[in-house]
């Protein structure tokens, strides 16, 4: 269990609140009056258009006097429908993820030379740098796999040598490590979860570079390393389909905020 650090006794902090929504709350009319959008969110609850994009397109409801009516989602990598990206995947009996990031970086689908010389740059970044598993993955990890993975990424910023240049070539360096090794932040966070707070056996693994990204994954979260072609042809379905949802979503227009600053690409 985590101690508690809070010193602030409930009575205060229930005060405090209480306080605080009496001077600072602001009235639903008040966002009609001067058209403000409270989030992403307009009145009906559809999306605020906040960008363009070339990358990716969703499509879930339209409107229809006024009224959000769903319909049959599509889904469209740079103008490529995920089922039939999936299909062909099937057909051949292949991985996709790797396919599916080089055609959402880049705007095709790659040729079988292209996407090897791909793999092979995704494959030589998967590991961590020294130290980093003991300093970081294993010292105060939290409950939350989501927290330890953005704590992670920031401390990378530590070990790039070049961390500020937002150059589009120190850009794609950046970006394409980062592709490469959350799979193995992601297996090595799970297995500190589950050594210090479901007191389980702590096993890591190294990922072999010869592995699709799904493969890495179980392998690297298993502890015989052993896993079927099912399971790992049903990880990289996973991962295609959750590899890009668009321009306009929560995550994505806070990505398009931050980067404006010019910050880094950790931050």
């Amino acid at each position: 269990m985590k101690e508690n650090i809070n010193p602030i006794p409930a009575e205060m902090l229930t005060s405090l609140c209480n306080r605080l929504e009496r001077k600072s709350r602001i009235p639903s009319e008040e966002y009609w009056k001067y058209g403000a959008k409270r989030g992403l969110r307009n009145a009906d609850g559809t999306g605020v258009m906040a960008g363009l994009t070339k990358i990716c397109s969703v499509e879930g409801y339209y409107i229809d006097d006024g009224e959000k009516v769903p319909k049959e989602g599509m889904l469209k990598y740079r103008g490529l429908d995920i089922k039939d990206i999936i299909a062909a995947c099937e057909k051949e009996d292949r991985f996709g993820f790797e396919e599916v990031t080089y055609l959402l970086l880049f705007g095709s689908l790659p040729t079988a030379n292209r996407l090897e010389m791909f793999k092979d740059s995704l494959a030589v970044c998967r590991q961590l740098p020294e130290t980093f598993i003991e300093d970081v993955l294993m010292k105060n990890p939290p409950t939350s796999i989501m927290n330890k993975l953005q704590r992670c990424v920031l401390v990378l910023y530590s070990f790039d040598e070049n961390p500020d240049d937002v150059s589009l070539e120190n850009l794609m360096r950046q970006g394409m490590a980062l592709i490469a090794r959350f799979p193995t932040l992601l297996a090595y966070a799970y297995q500190a979860k589950r050594y210090f707070y479901d007191r389980k056996s702590l096993h890591l693994h190294f990922p072999h570079d010869n592995q699709s990204t799904a493969e890495s994954i179980l392998r690297v979260v298993r502890s015989n390393k052993q896993f079927t072609p099912e399971e790992a042809k049903l990880l990289d379905l996973c991962l295609v389909i959750h590899a890009e949802h668009g321009g306009g979503n929560n995550s994505a227009f806070t990505c398009r905020v931050v980067s404006s600053s010019g910050t880094d690409t950790y931050a």
